[in-house]
């Protein structure tokens, strides 16, 4: 059985445009010129209509309702529609013109400054700008408490992040990891904050050998300011992540704060917390601004935390 395309009329006002589909499961066809942009499709909730954009023969993006309406991007000029709706009679469809459509014009080039101490940036881009993300030291795990068991892990660094004007010679400090806590009783190094563009991520605090984890370092100074993860304590817990990651498109993961005894590290893609092991020394910190690992057992060494970084994201 051959399909048959109903026209329909049109009827608009300045940024919409109301078909009414007379039967249910029944294709429909009108010509109407729209320009590229963001369309929100309404109907009536209990009905489902689907509608199609086209330019000639060509289908340029169709929508589907949910519960009334669906928001479609038309990338470019359509000449006319096909709908049809699953229910109903008389049921007008609304295509209304809701925004523009603007395409992304940022790409750009990652740089990663890792050498610790104090050094200059110099990248500049086209557009005078970046996205810098700023990443403290790590704390060291501690050593193991005597005649009681292991050590405590190291918190990390925190992490602060914003858009930056690039000037082409800029101040940039990168934190050094604190050391892991010798055997017996000592308490893992602090890490070191890191600093630029007004931006300060401070180090992780140093896992304690007789009580809990090291603290996660706080940063101040960015659009987004994110405390680093908290070690694990000596009893045996797992090293915390940062809680929040709003700096994905730049480089995706977190810092993660050392494991306590027989524990892992937390944390994953700029830096993961070194792990807490049953009875051996605690595992350094890995990528950077991460805890050490607590010792595992008395008689052992904490892990040292890693080293901050500078990302800078120039487009």
């Amino acid at each position: 059985m051959a399909i048959s395309v109903f026209p329909a009329p049109v009827t608009s006002s300045v940024n919409a445009n109301s078909i009414t589909v007379v039967a249910a499961n029944t294709l429909y066809g009108a010509s109407l010129a729209l320009s590229s942009g963001i369309y929100t499709i309404t109907c009536i909730s209990s009905t489902v209509a689907r509608v199609e954009f086209y330019s000639g023969t060509t289908l340029l993006v169709s929508g589907t309702t949910s519960s009334g309406s669906v928001s479609v991007n038309l990338s470019s000029a359509c000449d006319r529609v096909r709908l049809w709706t699953d229910t109903g009679t008389n049921i007008p469809v609304t295509i209304t013109y809701s925004a523009n459509a603007v395409s992304n014009n940022v790409s750009g080039t990652l740089d990663t400054v890792s050498t610790t101490g104090s050094s200059t940036y110099t990248g500049t881009s086209t557009s005078g700008y970046g996205y810098a993300i700023l990443v403290g030291g790590g704390g060291g795990g501690s050593g193991g408490f005597y005649g009681t068991g292991g050590g405590a892990g190291g918190g990390s660094g925190a992490i602060a992040s914003k858009y930056v004007a690039l000037t082409g010679s800029m101040a940039v400090v990168i934190g050094t990891g604190g050391a892991g806590g010798a055997t017996w009783n000592n308490n893992g190094g602090a890490g070191v904050a890191s600093t630029f563009a007004g931006m300060t991520a401070g180090g992780g605090a140093g896992g304690v050998y007789n009580a809990g984890g090291g603290a996660g370092g706080t940063a101040t100074g960015g659009d987004y300011n994110t405390s680093g993860g908290a070690g694990g304590d000596r009893n045996g817990s797992n090293g915390a992540a940062t809680a929040v990651n709003y700096y994905s498109f730049v480089n995706s993961g977190t810092t993660g704060g050392g494991g306590g005894q027989n524990r892992s590290g937390g944390g994953s893609g700029i830096g993961t917390g070194g792990s807490g092991p049953s009875e051996s020394t605690g595992t350094a910190g890995t990528g950077y601004g991460s805890g050490g690992g607590g010792a595992g057992g008395a008689t052992n060494g904490g892990g040292a935390g890693r080293q901050g970084v500078l990302y800078v994201l120039r487009f």
